[in-house]
């Protein structure tokens, strides 16, 4: 049977939801598993904090992400493209440690780099996974875009908390999450919200800040490189969440 025709069985939400939140669970646990091999007393209880909180809150986006697209697009089941997905919100949920816990030991230097890498290459994977397959849903196209918006907020506060950006740059990282509560607020009041338009810059310039961010949780090349690159991003990152937002106001 084909994604296409498997999709359209019914699966219950809660059941969907109860699914993905074990898989997220049993594999941030395996996460930290593998990373206590590099701790020689344990993860401190700061980074099992940060772990849990972030995880917590991604099986609540996830609870309420699952319930809207069922509304939208009816029953729709968790494809490959979703899981990998789901595993990219895992890799932020540790790297949320990272941030709580502080810049890592000797040991550890290369692991927030690593997740990073892993929730924002991932990135390319899963969409293209869904495309090949036949398999693009409602369901999946909102996953992937709550954890787009959670990716770039977990990386701009890692590199702000570890020095190799400033403070300003946190602003990249809220600039999604203040767009849609914009839509939300005027969408509140009886104001009118376009549709996105087509926008050439948008992909580029997301590219752009995650490699900026990505470079900023590793070892090399260090702050002196990467506070000028994370300052001269975020001007047109955020000019360009600006044109996008005039552009559904019109």
């Amino acid at each position: 049977m084909t994604e296409e025709g498997v999709r359209r069985e019914y699966v219950d939400p809660s059941r969907r939801w109860s699914l993905a939140a074990a898989v997220a669970t049993v594999t941030a646990v395996g996460g930290l598993l593998a990373l206590d091999r590099l701790w020689t007393a344990g993860p401190p209880p700061e980074f099992l904090l940060g772990v849990g909180a972030v995880l917590g809150l991604e099986l609540a986006v996830f609870r309420r992400t699952i319930r809207r697209a069922t509304r939208e697009a009816g029953p729709e089941r968790l494809t490959l493209a979703t899981w990998v997905t789901i595993g990219r919100g895992t890799a932020l949920a540790l790297l949320a440690g990272f941030v709580v816990a502080g810049p890592p030991m000797a040991s550890l230097a290369w692991a927030p780099g690593i997740l990073y890498a892993l929730a924002a290459g991932l990135d390319a994977v899963d969409g293209t996974l869904a495309r090949a397959r036949g398999a693009v849903t409602e369901l999946g196209a909102r996953l992937d875009g709550e954890v787009d918006s959670l990716t770039v907020l977990v990386g701009a506060t890692a590199a702000v908390s570890y020095g190799a950006a400033p403070v300003f740059f946190l602003a990249v990282g809220l600039a999604g999450y203040l767009f849609a509560f914009g839509k939300w607020w005027r969408r509140r009041r009886g104001l009118s919200v376009s549709a996105l338009p087509e926008n050439r810059f948008r992909r580029p310039f997301g590219a752009v800040t995650m490699v900026v961010v990505w470079l900023a949780l590793l070892p090399i090349p260090g702050e002196e490189i990467t506070r000028p690159l994370a300052a001269a991003v975020t001007v047109p990152f955020l000019l360009n969440f600006l044109t996008d937002w005039l552009a559904i106001t019109r």
